[in-house]
């Protein structure tokens, strides 16, 4: 993934698996991918299909690009980042 053409990839050669009905959190330190992977996730930033490596999330073995945006991110719950306390 990378946020314009001419920037360098931001995520690269990132591969898991999570096992069904299985929580995870995405922790690390600052400028470690964290929120680019979730942009990617929730495809508010789209793969770069342009390089020569198969770029592609598969969610139980759908890719995430083949289907409609609403769908694919009804399946899925994001907790901001940002503390709050209430």
């Amino acid at each position: 993934m990378r946020y314009r053409k001419d920037m360098p990839l931001v995520l690269n050669g990132v591969s898991f698996e999570i096992n069904p009905k299985e929580k995870i959190g995405v922790v690390g330190r600052t400028g470690s991918g964290k929120s680019s992977l979730i942009l990617s996730l929730i495809r508010l930033v789209e793969l770069d299909t342009s390089s020569s490596e198969e770029s592609k999330i598969e969610i139980d073995g759908i890719d995430i690009s083949k289907i409609g945006l609403r769908y694919a991110r009804t399946a899925m719950t994001l907790i901001p980042q940002d503390p709050f306390l209430l």
